[in-house]
């Protein structure tokens, strides 16, 4: 062999080496998938939308484009926390979403949503498997992700936490369901509904089951009839209601076990109004048809009240087991008390006051409630208007407000006026709520010279669009 022959083996071996650092084992792919939909890998090694992926659920929003990527799951320490990295290009009009769970053997905790770069998700529990969601969404442009790593951490003295293996017995409650029907739709994990179906739909994404998977299963039981089905949609009058959680997704006022839609309806509970919708029938679950004969109901018969049992909340009680009251109503937490030179007034405080209209009501924002209305462009048409009072002593105030982040189903207002009244007179503030939900917004420095208020009306520069009250706050300066 001539020497230029040795160097190019040489050269071919070192290559062989980097591209496989296992000697006599192929490297790990890039995007191990448990479950997939609508995806591809793209040239550059990119996770993409594949190019026929089909329109998203209703329960993502109206999006041209979907898919769903699970990855594999990754075996690792005892843990009860996973630090998250995500590197993604997101155009606009698209989106990427990322979730994770933990499992200890084939029992899965439930998704942790919308998880951040850089975030650390602590759960409730030990588990010794992880695994992320990616949920891709897109009217044109498709995103790309270049990378998803979970790190688990190890277990700390201080952690409290429980092992899935200690199991309490699954909870059973008493709700009102319906029948599915809409045969030819997608739901939520891209599996079109066939005729005589055999799934339940749920109103979280935290139980959501993989395309065709069995990771979430609910027991159904009705007149000594049970059956056992999976969770494989997101519905129906909700989509962060998960009443069966003692830590539920949202409406934490609600005892756990109770539906925020059937709260909404015999209760008035948001005026009644679920995320979809004013409630007009209640129903916490819909049922596939197939399941739903089984139970020995008639396909006329629209609308039943079963026994649900959350079979991935713990060990399976049996067919038809009894079931339990829903939870007690926890206390509200009480408000952070003000800080020195802060002064706070909430919209249910008897500093606040409103307009004798119609108000809606939600579960968000500041001490988990807010006042909204619909925005108007016409003057003669404006019936919604409060006003947030304090008292101070004189000085320089930097005036702010809340915007809760609430989802109502509804766009969020881009026109806001805010007037700001100060001892040099009035101000108005134009605030884009949609643009900064969740955030404390700044309305300006002003002279207080004993007492302030703010003002906000339903006359906008946008119509039919959500418009919020919650805290205010001065804060001298």
């Amino acid at each position: 062999m001539t020497h230029r022959h040795r160097l190019v083996g040489a050269l071919l071996l070192l290559l062989s080496l980097a591209i496989s650092p296992t000697s006599g084992r192929a490297a790990a792919p890039r995007w191990p998938a448990a479950a997939t939909t609508g995806t591809a890998i793209l040239a550059s090694g990119d996770l993409s939308l594949a190019a026929d992926a089909a329109p998203a659920a209703p329960a993502y929003g109206s999006y041209a484009r979907f898919g769903l990527f699970d990855s594999q799951p990754q075996t690792t320490p005892a843990t009860s926390r996973v630090q998250v990295q995500l590197r993604a290009t997101v155009p606009a009009a698209a989106a990427v979403r990322l979730d994770v769970r933990i499992a200890t053997g084939a029992k899965w905790s439930g998704w942790t949503l919308d998880v951040a770069d850089g975030a650390t998700v602590t759960f409730d529990r030990v588990g010794q498997q992880v695994q992320y969601r990616l949920t891709l969404l897109a009217q044109a442009a498709a995103p790309q992700v270049q990378s998803v790593t979970l790190t688990a951490l190890p277990l700390r003295p201080e952690d409290s936490v429980r092992s899935m293996q200690d199991e309490p017995v699954a909870p059973t409650y008493h709700i009102r369901a319906t029948r599915m029907g809409l045969v030819g739709d997608r739901t939520a994990n891209g599996h079109i509904i066939q005729p005589n179906d055999w799934f339940v739909s749920l109103p979280s994404f935290r139980s959501l089951s993989s395309k065709g998977g069995s990771e979430y299963m609910a027991r159904l039981s009705y007149k000594g009839k049970s059956i056992v089905v999976p969770v494989w949609e997101v519905g129906p009058w909700n989509i962060h209601d998960d009443y069966w959680n003692v830590n539920r997704e949202r409406f934490a006022d609600l005892p756990v076990g109770w539906p925020q839609d059937h709260a909404a309806y015999y209760d008035g509970y948001n005026g009644g109004w679920a995320e979809k919708g004013r409630v007009r029938f209640p129903t916490a679950a819909d049922v596939g048809d197939g399941a739903w004969l089984a139970l020995g109901i008639a396909m006329n018969d629209e609308q039943k009240a079963i026994d649900i049992t959350f079979l991935w909340q713990g060990s399976d009680p049996g067919p038809n087991p009894t079931p339990q009251e829903p939870g007690a109503k926890p206390e509200p937490a009480p408000p952070p008390a003000d800080t020195a030179g802060v002064t706070t007034v909430d919209e249910l405080s008897a500093e606040f006051a409103r307009s004798e209209a119609k108000w809606y009501e939600f579960s968000c924002g500041q001490g988990g409630h807010a006042f909204w209305t619909y925005t108007t462009t016409k003057a003669a048409s404006a019936t919604n208007n409060a006003t947030w009072q304090a008292n101070l002593p004189a000085g320089q105030y930097e005036v702010s407000v809340f915007v809760p982040l609430c989802r109502n189903g509804k766009a969020d207002t881009t026109g806001s006026r805010y007037t700001i009244n100060h001892a040099d007179g009035s101000a108005e503030v134009k605030v884009n709520q949609a643009a900064n939900v969740g955030k404390w917004v700044s309305l300006g420095t002003y002279r207080f010279d004993g007492s302030g208020s703010i003002a906000l009306a339903d006359l906008a520069d946008d119509s039919m669009r959500s418009l919020w009250f919650d805290a205010a706050r001065w804060t001298a300066r």
